[in-house]
Parts: structure tokens; C-alpha cells; sequence
């Protein structure tokens, strides 16, 4: 009965470091701290020969694997447990525990209740269940998310949003039903702006990307033909395709807006930003516009002192950080981007005409 238990005991020391291996003299640290293994200077060396056979057992039934040593001198014995004989027995320590509880709590309350999550909750709870529960309950609740007053959500059918993440996974063509009409499409990404889901995809067809609000969407059934790699690669990190090119754009904002931040905090105050400048009055910032009706819609909202297009100082800083790699539709043409600018400005005021119209319709 005591060489059972002893197998149980390193079998779960082991299993406490997943696919990492631990040395000989750490194991058996390991089981005198939990007072499996007697220590002490008298009892020392047989208790390591009762650990050394259970190990030798263990590999001899597969259920351990060893790492062997070429090298000159004497090295100590590594193990690991051997996940294919075990594929569901890896436990995991308080503080990783605690990590998983607490990144549940970076789920958005109304994103938990969607169905393709819960096995995931599920099994973190079945994981948890050694954890003291008042940790645990804290963990889940140490961070929260406030969404933006114009912030929107709109539930999905829960088998639609299923076969959508069965044909990412898998990577399979989908038939879909989209605003009364059906389509063959390849999922690629789902995605959310301003509390909305929306699905990067492929049309089967043309082959276009095509960004399609989920809300109109009904997925209907799979398709016979699987997704190209070429594809998933080229997209994947494509959410909206905008009618124009990227340009270069500078923006000031007041000096006090970001006041409590500094230059190490690594400040990153928009999400296509690619340098910036803290002086005593005001913050300039460098970052790549889009002359469309939405990017102007979300950058209006900061409390801008101006907006203008780039000088030949600002395309060299762009050089220098090589953001055609992350923007591939960019120029480092001046003329360009100021023409780009100009497209923008219309934008602009075409936001700004919307506003005021409603601005005189209001009764005070």
C-alpha cells in the first residue's frame, strides 16, 4: 500500500509541472514537504531508493518519461509525466488557479453566457474545486468591464455562433443566411466593435474579404470545401476593409488630458498609433487614418486640439518604423497622403453637417 501511495504522490508532484521535467533531488523535496518522504539525515538515503523504484516503475509502465544526459559528469535524473498516458491528469498550483479565475474575470459578464464558452468555465470551476473559495471568488471579480455609455450588444443564436466556431476551428466553408439571402463563405475570425459581433470571412465565390455583422446573419449548414491556408494567413488579421487607403495623420490633444501618464507607462492612446511627443502645452501623436465615415465617427470623440496630414519629418519617422509592414496599402508619399487627408476632411464634414442638423432640431 505505501509503494501505491508513493506512485500517486509523484505521479501528482509531476503532474503539478505539466510537460516540464524536474530533477530527482526536487521531487523528492517535493514529498518530504508534503511528509510522503522522510528526510531527515538518517531515513535520507533509503527514502531516495523507495523514490528511485517507484520512478524506475514508472517509466517501465510508460506513464513517465526520462531525460537522459550525454554530456560528461554526473548529472542528476530528470522526469516528467507523460501526457499521453495521462491526457486528462496535469493538476495545476494555487497561483496558476488563481490566474485562470482571474482571467475569467476579463470576460465581460453578458460574454459568459454565450454557449460556446461555458464548457471552457465549466472546466475551469472543475479545476478549481481545491481552491479556497474565498480566493476564488475574488479572482473572478478582480477586474470588470464598463462598456462606453453608446456602447451596443446584441445577443446571437447560440447554434449559429457554434457552427461559426466549429468552422474556424476546422476550418470549413459555411452556408449562411444573410439578410434574406444565402451565401458560402470560409469563417475566419469573429471579432467585436463598439459591443457588435461581426465575422471576418472569405466569400466562397470571388474570394473577397467581407466583414458581416453575425445579427444578420443564420448559419445554415457546413459546406464540402475547406478553407486554403493561403486565406486564414493573408486575413487573419483583417477586421474592416475600408473604401480608401491608409494615410498618415497627426493629432494634438491637450497636455492635461493625459496628465497622470508618462513616457515609460509605454502610452498607446490610439490603437493604429505609431509614435508620439509629450510636451509642456499638448501630446502629439502619429497614427494611420482611414478617410471613411467610421474612423472619423471614433476619433472625434477625443477632445482634439487639430488634426492635419503629415509633414516630410513625420513620413521619415513612419520610415524608420516600418509600418508598411502592419499597414500594406500605406504610402510614404507625401502627396499621397495629403490627398488621402483631403478625402478625410470631407468625412469629416459630413460627420459634422449630421450633428448640426440634429443640433437645430433640438428643443431646449
Amino acid at each position: 500500500m505505501q509503494k501505491v501511495s508513493l506512485i500517486v504522490e509523484v505521479l501528482k508532484v509531476l503532474s503539478e509541472r505539466g510537460g516540464k521535467f524536474i530533477t530527482t533531488t526536487e521531487i523528492f523535496k517535493e514529498l518530504v514537504k508534503k511528509r510522503v518522504l522522510n528526510g531527515n539525515s538518517g531515513k535520507e538515503r533509503a527514502e531516495r531508493k523507495r523514490l528511485q523504484r517507484a520512478l524506475s516503475d514508472l517509466l517501465e509502465g510508460g506513464y513517465v518519461e526520462r531525460r537522459f544526459f550525454r554530456t560528461k559528469g554526473k548529472k542528476p535524473d530528470e522526469w516528467r509525466i507523460n501526457l499521453k498516458a495521462f491526457p486528462y491528469f496535469v493538476s495545476y498550483s494555487e497561483e496558476e488557479l488563481i490566474s485562470l479565475f482571474t482571467l475569467i474575470s476579463f470576460v465581460p459578464r453578458k460574454y459568459r453566457e454565450i454557449e460556446v464558452l461555458k464548457p471552457a468555465l465549466r472546466a475551469v470551476e472543475r479545476l478549481g474545486k481545491s481552491l479556497d473559495r474565498e480566493k476564488k471568488e475574488i479572482a473572478k471579480e478582480s477586474f470588470d468591464y464598463l462598456p462606453v455609455p453608446v456602447e451596443r450588444f446584441a445577443f446571437i443564436s447560440n447554434g449559429t455562433l457554434q457552427m461559426i466556431f466549429k468552422a474556424i476551428v476546422g476550418k470549413r466553408g459555411l452556408i449562411v443566411n444573410y439578410a434574406g439571402y444565402q451565401k458560402e463563405i470560409f469563417p475566419i475570425k469573429l471579432f467585436t466593435y463598439n459591443g457588435v459581433f461581426y465575422l471576418s470571412s472569405v466569400d466562397l465565390k470571388t474570394k473577397q474579404h467581407r466583414s458581416l455583422l453575425v445579427q444578420k446573419m443564420k448559419a445554415l449548414s457546413f459546406t464540402d470545401v475547406d478553407l486554403p491556408d493561403y486565406y486564414r494567413q493573408k486575413f487573419k488579421d483583417v477586421f474592416f476593409l475600408f473604401d480608401r487607403e491608409p494615410f498618415i495623420l497627426k493629432v494634438r490633444l491637450p497636455a492635461d488630458y493625459y496628465r497622470d501618464v508618462r513616457p515609460e507607462h509605454g502610452i498607446l492612446l490610439y490603437p493604429t498609433q505609431f509614435n508620439y511627443r509629450l510636451f509642456e502645452d499638448e501630446v502629439e501623436v502619429l497614427l494611420v487614418g482611414y478617410p471613411s465615415y467610421r474612423f472619423v465617427s471614433w476619433l472625434i470623440l477625443d477632445e482634439l486640439l487639430s488634426v492635419s496630414p503629415p509633414t516630410e519629418d513625420d513620413i521619415e519617422v513612419a520610415k524608420e518604423k516600418k509600418i508598411k509592414r502592419e499597414f500594406p496599402g500605406l504610402s510614404y508619399s507625401l502627396k499621397v497622403n495629403r490627398e488621402r487627408f483631403g478625402a478625410f476632411k470631407k468625412e469629416l464634414k459630413r460627420f459634422f453637417d449630421v450633428r448640426s442638423s440634429l443640433l437645430k432640431k433640438l428643443r431646449l
